[in-house]
């Protein structure tokens, strides 16, 4: 299956891939079927020989032209097409062509033998090159899918934290930040997702909070918690920015959360975490349509770390799509990520879906993102969390935006 996926890709990379005109024109000589390719090498091999021919015959450097189909037939048909090849154009440049055509004299055999050596040499180095280049691809790109599909590992309970969470609860020792998404084609802004911190001793990551507190049987409560808290902070929100909250299926199927949710009285997305896993997509299905009657709008996070978000994506048909980190940083030099991005973005729009990009922090990302057609984009290089207000558009997208309208325009304008 992983061989199979890993030529897929490569195949992608042929539509997908390298600008520069010389890798794009060797990518579609390696993707020619086998009728087509002798098709192409038959008619540069006439071709060769008839301008030798009509340029005087083979005391002329106009051999040269026959390493053309010799490089050509390496592409489809590797060391063995070339080998053939090299022979056909060994003929075709030695007995079959005079020394001089407009005096009729032959060549030499030592010359054409000579040269029939040198075309096998040089396409047999040719071809046992490019037979390395791809091998070396194969495995970067398996390599690749191995580190993109690895099994997410589970957040470790620090057992200092366990029976500290009943406090953390009792107190409320707990806040909300709230991190901006804005729309990469304006820049406006159209979500706000709230992120808990904690504040007090130890100092911990939440991720390792919300594991303890599913280790003291507490973890739906330290959720609702967390939510409860970002409805409030957020009440200064414009009506039309919607907030997105993170909840796990076992909470979602709460009805304190649809409490929760419906005296909110506002746009909210609920995305659907991985801490705890589903058991049966039946039942997640009905909870999630019970969401979806009070308007509520249902994101898949960290789609593309791992199968198991795929299969959420195929069970529950979300409204919005959120992309992993793992497939959105580097994605122009990746033909992995870029063939699963683009992917997963042609599914979004044929699914009515949003598609929005966690993780950004690199320009030539966020530059890329917006060329594969991206909805919305989440990162520190546009906003990092923060208390509210937030600004309501990023000037950083602003500009890319104008920058590359202006580009796309230039190049519709023809040169005079």
């Amino acid at each position: 299956m992983r061989e199979a996926m890993v030529s897929d890709i490569t195949a992608s990379r042929i539509r997908l891939g390298r600008r520069d005109v010389l890798s794009r024109l060797l990518e579609r000589c390696e993707s020619l079927t086998a009728v087509p390719a002798l098709a192409a090498i038959a008619a540069l091999l006439a071709l060769s020989w008839a301008v030798a021919y009509v340029t005087g015959g083979s005391e002329r450097a106009f051999t040269h032209l026959f390493y053309a189909p010799i490089v050509m037939a390496s592409l489809p048909f590797r060391l063995v097409g070339t080998l053939l090849t090299s022979v056909a154009a060994a003929v075709l440049a030695g007995p079959l062509l005079p020394l001089n055509s407009v005096l009729g004299e032959a060549q030499p055999a030592s010359t054409w033998i000579t040269r029939a050596v040198m075309f096998a040499a040089v396409g047999t180095v040719v071809a046992l090159a490019l037979e390395g280049r791809r091998r070396a691809e194969s495995r970067r790109l398996a390599e690749e899918l191995r580190h993109t599909f690895a099994a997410p590992r589970a957040t470790p309970v620090d057992d200092v934290l366990v029976p500290l969470v009943a406090d953390v609860l009792a107190h409320r020792r707990l806040r909300t930040l709230y991190q901006p998404i804005y729309a990469l084609s304006t820049g406006s802004l159209l979500a706000v997702e709230a992120l808990t911190r904690f504040d007090t001793e130890p100092m911990r990551s939440p991720d390792l909070w919300f594991a303890a507190a599913r280790e003291a049987g507490l973890g739906t409560e330290l959720e609702l918690a967390a939510i409860e808290s970002a409805i409030m902070h957020a009440r200064s929100l414009p009506e039309d920015v919607e907030l997105s909250i993170n909840a796990s299926p076992t909470t979602m199927a709460d009805p304190r959360m649809r409490a929760l949710l419906t005296d909110a009285r506002r746009r909210i997305t609920v995305e659907v975490t991985e801490h705890v896993s589903v058991v049966d997509y039946e039942d997640f299905a009905r909870t999630i349509e019970l969401l979806r009657t009070e308007g509520v709008r249902i994101a898949v996070d960290d789609a593309g770390a791992g199968v198991a978000s795929l299969r959420h994506i195929v069970h529950i048909a979300p409204n919005v799509i959120k992309l992993d980190i793992s497939l959105t940083q580097g994605v122009s030099a990746s033909p992995l990520r870029l063939a699963l991005a683009t992917s997963l973005i042609e599914f979004a729009q044929q699914t009515g879906a949003q598609l929005l990009v966690e993780g950004v922090e690199d320009a030539a990302d966020l530059r890329a993102w917006a060329r594969l057609g991206a909805h919305g984009v989440q990162g520190f290089l546009v906003g990092r969390p923060s208390v509210l207000p937030v600004p309501i558009s990023s000037s950083r997208i602003v500009h890319q935006a104008a920058a590359l309208l202006r580009a796309e325009s230039r190049r519709r304008v023809p040169s005079a």
